[in-house]
């Protein structure tokens, strides 16, 4: 995984958000990938969309390969209906139960897994997370898929206060905004993940 002069022998691999929006005969690799988005006019500040040089100095004062960061390619669509291009750190969360670090949560989706034959959503099977990590500047992302971890987050998106913004969108998913005014420990409870939320 590499592009230029940067180090990316940090991180384990690609994670995508969105990878529906990818053409189907391009190459998987960060540096195609990139080249992609630069070509389909994505890219307005590489800097701040691409996780590079100066992004990665910082992780690497915080993190080594032990924690099994990935990058996350998120591509989705913006407000005005146009497709959108990021980069993030991804941290798996048994990274985060070995850390036993408290987090602030950003935001947070929860994706529907089982739909009942109207259309209506029966379950939902997926948390996404934008999150930051006190002493480090970047915005993090991860994934759980673990029982308990999407029980507890629909269980805070149903008795949300007003003040922050939640909103369901057309395909299901339920997303809330909260900008770090949520906190979350993640732990294992017996063999499963579980997270306290506060």
């Amino acid at each position: 995984m590499t592009r230029g002069s940067d180090d990316y022998s940090l991180f384990k691999g690609l994670v995508f958000w969105g990878s529906e929006h990818l053409p189907k005969d391009l190459v998987i690799s960060l540096g195609e990938i990139r080249q992609w988005a630069i070509d389909q006019e994505l890219i307005w500040d590489d800097e701040a969309q691409f996780v590079a040089s100066e992004r990665i100095e910082e992780l690497k004062k915080h993190f080594t390969t032990e924690h099994e960061l990935s990058i996350l390619i998120h591509l989705y669509t913006d407000d005005l209906g146009k497709l959108a291009y990021a980069e993030y750190p991804y941290l798996p969360i048994k990274s985060l139960i070995k850390m036993d670090q408290q987090i602030e949560i950003v935001y947070w989706e929860i994706i529907p897994s089982v739909w009942a034959s109207d259309g209506s959503v029966k379950e939902y099977g997926q948390v996404n997370l934008g999150f930051w990590i006190p002493n480090t500047s970047d915005e993090f992302c991860s994934v759980s898929n673990a029982k308990m971890v999407v029980q507890r987050f629909l269980g805070l998106y149903n008795n949300m206060s007003k003040d922050f913004e939640r909103y369901k969108l057309p395909n299901g998913v339920l997303s809330a905004q909260v900008e770090g005014n949520v906190k979350a420990k993640f732990f294992k409870n017996g063999r499963n993940f579980d997270v306290e939320l506060s």
